[in-house]
């Protein structure tokens, strides 16, 4: 599985966040992860997740969830990836409150 972060460079807070999620799938999947950081003239934006080059679309427009991401692996995904991608988002949201 292909999973791309589409990140600022520097990455920001959604991106960081982004890369924890990836590395939560190719942890349990496999895989390999790819960074892009597109210029303003390209079709996707940061920051964005993708996987087998489909874009995950936020749910609430704003920030992926991890049962966004869990939801974009389709037959991929299964409630012990979902609670490792909940488990990651909010260590990280720890880490980024101190």
């Amino acid at each position: 599985m292909k999973i791309t972060i589409v990140s600022k460079n520097p990455p920001g807070g959604r991106c960081a966040l982004y890369g924890c999620y990836a590395q939560v799938v190719t942890d349990v999947l496999g895989g390999v992860i790819e960074t892009i950081c597109p210029g303003p003239e390209d079709e996707v934006q940061p920051p964005g997740l993708m996987l087998e080059d489909r874009l995950i679309i936020p749910a609430d427009g704003l920030i992926l969830s991890p049962s966004d991401v869990h939801d974009g692996l389709g037959k991929d995904g299964s409630p012990s990836l979902l609670a490792r991608l909940e488990e990651a988002e909010a260590r990280f949201m720890e880490e980024c409150g101190k």
